[in-house]
């Protein structure tokens, strides 16, 4: 994500909404033209691409996206529309700390710049050496599936990146840079760290980096989750700078509840702050917002729903990241939905709620682009044109 420059917003009136599904759509052609549900972005290689848990960022007039993956699997393209380039793994193998667990897919990768030039790449990886069975409740002894914070940095927006040796945000056996000791307030004990999410954003004048992350928890099991942030360096994007906080938690501990899939931006004297709210891996994932005219300072019942089911004809509208674009007055949100995948061709038709998704086998996550206003109070997002 990008620093949003102070501007004014339009809201765009449901009409043109309507109006530019039905572009998109008509421009597609064929089985799409008829399609009363927004269409997936665009890939160079035709077909539709998996690209789940988007983060993508604006550099120089194109978008560069990461998806969960093997490594750092990285998409490119000059409109939010696409042509999408098919993803490659920009990471350096070369490199890999033994902290990680090679074997697993890194989670949410996303992208930034930082003041000197560099850019960083924050992701989730799991722990190597973690026991089968292991509960959640102590930090010294980390629960199965506990994943970490990592970074990896290079100095072009393709890569190579290379992985820093120690996680940024994980348990102090680790040697993190933040260990997340202060203000642990509702943060299961034992648990991991997952969805990365880097932010610049101004502050009396002077810019300023953020990470914002999710703690996870076992939902099934009453465990709350709780979204954290710390502040980094500006210029090298991997030195924190105080303690991290949290911000918000799940305050019944169940799958309903949940909440993930972070994106903070800035508009005005306000912070809005995207999340994914509910069980991914069904139609009812959906995207909530809050807003904040202070950014440590959040009001854990103001979720306000943006995407969902009922309102997309989308399956599980989620994970939602907002970035810049080329265009002045709007930005661009990009999320992930569940379609249809039949026998290795993933379709464009969403996943009908009544079936269970199961990745690479009868659904994949593709990714949509949208259009992002902000209405006249400052801080309620409209969602425009889908891309």
């Amino acid at each position: 994500m990008t620093l949003r420059p102070f501007r004014r917003y339009a809201r765009l009136l449901p009409a043109l909404i309507l109006l530019g599904s039905l572009l998109a759509a008509g421009a597609a052609g064929g089985q799409a033209a008829a399609a009363s549900y927004p269409l997936p972005v665009r890939a160079a290689a035709g077909g539709n691409l998996s690209m789940p848990d988007p983060g993508v960022y604006l550099y120089n007039g194109k978008f560069y996206e990461f998806s969960t993956g093997s490594g750092l699997q990285e998409s490119t393209s000059s409109i939010a529309a696409g042509p999408w380039s098919t993803p490659v793994n920009a990471l350096d193998k070369s490199t890999m700390p033994s902290w990680i667990n090679s074997g697993q897919a890194f989670w949410a990768p996303d992208m930034i710049r930082t003041t000197s030039g560099t850019f960083v790449v924050y992701f989730s990886a799991a722990l190597a050496g973690i026991p089968s069975g292991s509960p959640a409740g102590k930090d010294s002894a980390p629960a199965s599936g506990s994943r970490c914070i990592g970074t990896a940095e290079g100095s072009s927006p393709t890569g190579p990146f290379t992985i820093d040796a120690r996680p940024l945000v994980c348990f102090s056996q680790y040697g993190p840079a933040d260990d997340m000791t202060g203000d642990p307030a509702s943060r299961t004990k034992g648990e991991g760290l997952v969805d990365p999410s880097p932010v610049f954003v101004t502050i009396s004048g002077s810019q300023e980096l953020f990470l914002l992350y999710k703690t996870q928890g076992d939902p099934g099991s009453g465990q709350v989750v709780t979204i954290r942030m710390v502040r980094l360096s500006d210029s090298d994007g991997t030195t924190v700078l105080g303690d991290s906080h949290q911000l918000l938690y799940s305050s019944t501990g169940s799958f309903s509840d949940t909440i993930e899939g972070l994106s903070l931006i800035q508009n005005g004297s306000y912070f809005v702050l995207f999340v994914a709210k509910g069980n991914y891996d069904s139609c009812g994932y959906s995207t909530e917002w809050f807003k904040s005219q202070h950014i440590w300072a959040w009001t854990n019942s103001g979720g306000t729903t943006l995407l969902d089911s009922s309102g997309t004809g989308l399956c599980g509208p989620g994970g939602a990241d907002v970035s810049a674009s080329e265009v002045s007055g709007q930005d661009r949100i990009f999320f992930h939905g569940w379609t249809e995948e039949n026998s290795g061709t993933i379709t464009s038709v969403p996943l009908p709620s009544s079936v269970t998704p199961k990745e690479g086998s009868n659904a994949a996550r593709v990714m949509y682009a949208a259009v992002l206003t902000f209405g006249s109070d400052g801080y309620t997002p409209v969602l425009g044109a889908y891309q």
